[in-house]
């Protein structure tokens, strides 16, 4: 459960629930769920095992207000049912809507259906960067708060950070192993004519992009 009851609107709030009982797949076998109610809104958010007797439920406060939820499951577990909480949520201020756009809410189309805004109406233009090899070694993650330089010891938070301060407001990536080896085949295949016409350009080393 939160540790805390106040929070702001479009700040996620982790909720924790302990199982009493074990289970032998506790990811097939158990659906966990919160029921929430806030400002206009009412809505069953559905949770996930997070390993071992484990559960958490993620929700976002849409409007400022009183919010309360309350637990319930698939299984007849104590742990798990009728757990109950709430929170007030209170506005960013607007120079913290200015340091994270993302404070002004989750995006959806505008009224035309042409183009992105946030929730409270503020429009979206998307500037975004291409990093294919997120999930891998390339971009390592550091638990602290360490701010990085360029080069090779810069962490994914490191670079958000830099590409932040560049103007980006989102990545595009794959789902990808962490190892992302390549395929161990030439780099470059051309044709042997006169334009040396390529068949193949692709990256030289694991997990470039």
């Amino acid at each position: 459960m939160p540790q805390q009851d106040r929070f702001h609107v479009w700040e996620k709030v982790e909720i924790t629930l302990q199982a009493d009982k074990s289970y032998s797949n506790p990811y097939t076998e158990v659906e966990v769920w919160v029921d929430l109610r806030g400002p206009g809104f009412e809505k069953r958010v559905y949770g996930f095992w997070e390993g071992g007797n484990t559960f958490r439920v993620r929700i976002v406060p849409t409007a400022a207000g009183e919010w309360t939820w309350t637990s319930g499951s698939n299984q007849p577990d104590a742990g798990l049912n009728g757990k109950s909480g709430n929170f007030t949520a209170v506005e960013w201020s607007d120079t913290e809507k200015k340091e994270n756009p993302c404070r002004r809410g989750f995006l959806r189309p505008n009224a035309n259906g042409h183009a992105l805004e946030h929730a409270d109406g503020t429009p979206f233009f998307l500037v975004g960067d291409t990093w294919w090899s997120t999930p891998t070694f390339r971009y390592p993650w550091h638990d602290d708060d360490k701010e990085r330089p360029p080069g090779p010891e810069m962490g994914f938070k490191d670079m958000v950070r830099f590409r932040k301060v560049q103007g980006f407001n989102s990545i595009a990536i794959l789902a990808a192993f962490p190892h992302w080896a390549n395929d161990g085949r030439p780099a470059r295949i051309s044709l042997d004519d006169a334009d040396k016409t390529p068949l193949r350009d692709a990256w030289a080393h694991p997990a470039t992009g």
